[in-house]
């Protein structure tokens, strides 16, 4: 369980910013292609056979699943290198180029603030899964001399942070995130704190985690997969989530440093909130017992408290709704930390595009920033709304905003009970002046 807590005033007065974001997504690896995919709604869900095949005996032949095209590792890094990378490392290292604004005559942020200034803290709920499963598998079949050393450094869960630090030259902080669900969200929280402690004066923040057939058997097993085929958040008819991947990489820093080089703010990161309810580490409730929401709840207005604004002045909020009960335990704790303006404030889930993995928020994140700067709404693969499992103001179509959109809410429950929320506001927020 997770005490409740919120984000400091030191860390209100940071002010810290976005100034960067680097996307690799089922939707696109890019912010024009993510922006043009939730624009036009589309999706990135389609049947596999590549992985498929590795399902458990009696599983339908096909799943449904979403996964990462080409993402440009072959012209972000060189060929040497990339040979003996995991894929996992090679989608972090592409999402923080993107990030750092990174080019053949460097990036912005690195030449003002020096390598040893600029930090990395990445999130992963399961990391080089693959990687490790296949040294493990290397060992047990042929003992300790058929077990790869090439692939050993790769089975740890910090590879991914690391190789971004070694590949970009970076030397400030390097932390890596493991908190299953939470792992990204406590990411950008902990990059927070580095620049509030001014330990760093810019952070790569993010997370990544990959799809593989390891762990789409383990889905299969695990009943978690819809028998449709079909990923519906908020849905009478949903039957649970179809697997995705990618890697989101923020470029963090505090407002006035941000302000002093001349950087262009994405969204301000306005505040962070937490909070501990008993769950099942596996599923969202027991049978026939109501989920317990209100460290969820209080994670929400946490984040809104640390903001300093009132639950009528969020604007958007970008769900976690992914076809299971965690769409139920979302909206009793949205209603119960809102009050009245969970009945009319606007909401979206764009999982049922990207599917879901252990660290999609990043997606819901840069689906807060879209928000923000395209003053527009996503939509979300709902044929059926339940209302005991989303709110009235749910969007299921992508549509200009109806009013202006200042703050962005993006919540974060997990399995096992641990919450945090967090508050992107607009860049023209009072509070992102320095």
């Amino acid at each position: 369980m997770i005490a409740n807590s919120a984000m400091s005033s030191a860390d209100k007065r940071a002010g810290v910013v976005i100034t960067g974001v680097g996307l690799v997504t089922p939707l696109g690896s890019s912010i024009a292609s993510f922006h043009a995919a939730l624009r036009g709604g589309q999706s990135a869900l389609a049947p596999s056979s590549e992985l498929s095949k590795w399902l458990p005996e009696g599983s339908d032949p096909l799943v449904t699943m979403a996964r990462v095209g080409d993402f440009g590792a072959s012209q972000a890094i060189d060929a040497g290198r990339r040979r003996r990378m995991p894929r996992l490392g090679q989608f972090a290292i592409v999402a923080a180029q993107q990030a750092l604004g990174w080019s053949s005559a460097g990036a912005p942020a690195l030449a003002h603030y020096g390598r040893e200034r600029v930090g990395v803290v990445l999130g992963t709920g399961l990391g080089s899964l693959e990687t490790t499963l296949e040294f493990d598998l290397q060992y047990l079949e042929g003992g300790l001399g058929a077990a790869s050393p090439a692939l050993f450094p790769y089975t740890v869960m910090n590879a991914s942070s690391a190789l971004v630090a070694m590949e970009l030259g970076l030397l400030g902080p390097n932390l890596t995130v493991n908190h299953r669900d939470l792992s990204l969200t406590e990411a950008v929280a902990s990059a927070c704190d580095l620049l509030a402690c001014r330990r760093a004066d810019a952070v790569l923040a993010g997370g990544c985690d990959e799809l593989g057939a390891w762990l789409l058997h383990a889905y299969a097993r695990l009943g978690v997969l819809p028998k449709s085929g079909e990923m519906l958040p908020y849905d009478r008819d949903r039957q649970g989530f179809c697997p995705g991947e990618g890697a989101v990489v923020l470029l963090l820093e505090r407002a006035d440093a941000a302000a002093a080089r001349g950087a262009t703010v994405l969204a301000q990161v306005a505040g962070v909130g937490r909070g501990g309810d008993h769950r099942p580490r596996l599923g969202w409730r027991r049978p026939g017992e109501a989920p317990e929401v209100s460290g969820a709840s209080a994670s929400v207005a946490g984040s809104l408290a640390a903001a300093g604004i009132g639950p009528e002045e969020v604007d958007f909020i970008a769900g976690s709704g992914n076809g299971t009960d965690l769409d139920r335990v979302e909206s009793m704790a949205l209603r119960q930390a809102l009050g009245a303006a969970a009945e009319h404030v606007p909401i979206a889930s764009v999982l049922g595009q990207t599917g879901e993995w252990l660290t999609s928020s990043g997606v819901r994140l840069a689906t807060a920033i879209y928000a923000l700067s395209e003053q527009a709404l996503p939509g979300t693969h709902c044929r059926h709304p339940d209302p005991e499992a989303t709110l009235p103001g749910l969007c299921r179509t992508a549509q200009p905003a109806a009013r202006p959109i200042r703050n962005v809410l993006v919540p974060t429950f997990a399995q096992g009970g641990g919450n945090v929320s967090l508050l992107l506001s607009h860049p023209s927020h009072p509070s992102v002046s320095p």
